[in-house]
C-alpha cells in the first residue's frame, strides 16, 4: 500500500506588469497556493489554486495533517472523513479540500500511467478555446480592445471574453456594442459581480439586448444564486455563473436555472466536486464552461460532451502568469488546446520555480 509521507505548501506571488482592475477589485499581483503531496512510492501529486483572500495555507495545514500516512489511492476516504467531522465549517475549507483532492487524483492518474482524461473515459483529444481579452481597460481605449478581440478571433479562438467596467453603465453599453460589432455571437462579457439588485442588472441588460452576446457572466456575487437564476429567467442573453460556488446545493440551483455553469475544480471540491457539478449540469440541461486553469480543466473538457471548451488568458497579457510555474507550457494551436498525454491531471509544477517565488511555505511530515 502506498502512503503519503509529506505535504509541501507554498504561497506564490507573481507581480503583474501593472494594476489589474476587475470590477471593484484592484490586483497588483497574481497570487497562487501550490501543493505537492509526496508518497513512499516515489509519486508526487500537484495542484495549484487562487487563495482569493482566504487563509488557504492555514486551511491546508489543518486538513493535510489528517491525510499524512494514509493511502492516496483511497482519495475520498480522508477528505470525506474530514468533511464529516467539520460539517459546519466545510465552506471555510472548500478550497483546501479542492486542492488536496486534485493532488490525490494526480497521484492516482500517475500510478495508473494515464492522463486524467483517459482515466475518466476519454471523449476527444482537443477542445476549442475561449480567450480572455481587454485587461487593463482603465488605461486603454475601447477601439484598442475591439482590435484585440478581432485579433484573437483571427487567430482561431472560438470565442473571446471581455470584462465590463461595472461602475459605469453608459461606458459599458458603448463598450459591449463596440466589441460585439466586430464578432456578433462570439464575444462574452464578464460583469464581475457588478450588481446588487435585479433592477440594476435588468436596466443594463435592456441596453445591450441587441448586441448578440455569447453570454453574460457573474452578474451577482456567488452567494446570490437566486438572483442570478431570476435574471436568466427574465432575459434572453445566456447567463453564466458558478466559478466561486463551493457547495453542491448552490451549484445544482444554478445548473437548473442558468444557461452555462462555470465550474472551477480548484474551488468546488477538486476533480470529485467538478464531476458532481457536471452531473448537475446534465440534469439541469445547461452546458459547462470551466474557469481558467486550462491545463487542468482541459482533461475534463476532453471527457464530457457538455463542456464547451476551456478558458485561456494569453500569456502576453501578463494577467495570469501560470506558465511561470508549470513544468510544461500551455500550447494553443489554431484556437484549440490538445490534451497532454503525460500521466496526471495536467498541473505538473516545476517546484524549483515555485520555491523561487515563494513567500510563505509549510511542510507537513
Amino acid at each position: 500500500m502506498m502512503k503519503i509521507t509529506r505535504i509541501l505548501l507554498a504561497e506564490v506571488k507573481v507581480p503583474l506588469p501593472k494594476t489589474l482592475r476587475l470590477g471593484p477589485l484592484a490586483i497588483e499581483s497574481r497570487d497562487y497556493v501550490a501543493v505537492r503531496i509526496d508518497t513512499d512510492g516515489g509519486i508526487c501529486g500537484y495542484s495549484l489554486g487562487y487563495p482569493r483572500g482566504t487563509p488557504l495555507v492555514d486551511a491546508l495545514l489543518r486538513v493535510g495533517q489528517t491525510l499524512l500516512g494514509s493511502d492516496p489511492m483511497l482519495r475520498r476516504q480522508g477528505i470525506y472523513a474530514f468533511e464529516q467531522a467539520n460539517a459546519t465549517s466545510r465552506p471555510v475549507y472548500a478550497r483546501a479540500l479542492s486542492l488536496l483532492d486534485i493532488a490525490l487524483w494526480d497521484i492516482c492518474a500517475k500510478a495508473a500511467e494515464l492522463p486524467l482524461y483517459k482515466m475518466l473515459g476519454g471523449l476527444r483529444q482537443k477542445v476549442p478555446v475561449t480567450a480572455v481579452a481587454g485587461y487593463y481597460m482603465d488605461t486603454r481605449s475601447v477601439e484598442d480592445i475591439a482590435d484585440e478581440v478581432a485579433m484573437r478571433l483571427d487567430q482561431g479562438y472560438a470565442r473571446v471574453k471581455v470584462m465590463l467596467k461595472g461602475d459605469d453603465p453608459a461606458f459599458d453599453m458603448r463598450y459591449v456594442q463596440a466589441v460585439t460589432r466586430r464578432a456578433p455571437g462570439k464575444v462574452a462579457a464578464d460583469a464581475h459581480w457588478s450588481w446588487s439588485s435585479l433592477t440594476e442588472a435588468m436596466r443594463f441588460c435592456r441596453t445591450i439586448a441587441d448586441c448578440d452576446l455569447a453570454f453574460l457572466e457573474d452578474p451577482f456575487g456567488p452567494q446570490d444564486c437566486d438572483l442570478t437564476v431570476e435574471l436568466q429567467r427574465k432575459i434572453c442573453i445566456p447567463v453564466a455563473a458558478g466559478e466561486d460556488v463551493v457547495d453542491m446545493g448552490s451549484m445544482r440551483r444554478l445548473a437548473d436555472g442558468v444557461s452555462i455553469l462555470r465550474v472551477d475544480a480548484t474551488t468546488c471540491g477538486g476533480i470529485t466536486g467538478a464531476l458532481g457539478a457536471l452531473h448537475a449540469a446534465v440534469m439541469g440541461g445547461c452546458t459547462v464552461f470551466p474557469h481558467v486553469f486550462p491545463s487542468l480543466h482541459l482533461h475534463l473538457a476532453c471527457s464530457f460532451p457538455q463542456i464547451e471548451g476551456v478558458e485561456y488568458i494569453p500569456p502576453e497579457s501578463g494577467a495570469d502568469p501560470l506558465d511561470a510555474l508549470l513544468l510544461r507550457p500551455i500550447d494553443v494551436i489554431d484556437g484549440c488546446m490538445v490534451a497532454d498525454e503525460a500521466p496526471g491531471v495536467g498541473l505538473e509544477l516545476d517546484w524549483k520555480k515555485v520555491e523561487s517565488r515563494t513567500g510563505r511555505s509549510a511542510v507537513i511530515e
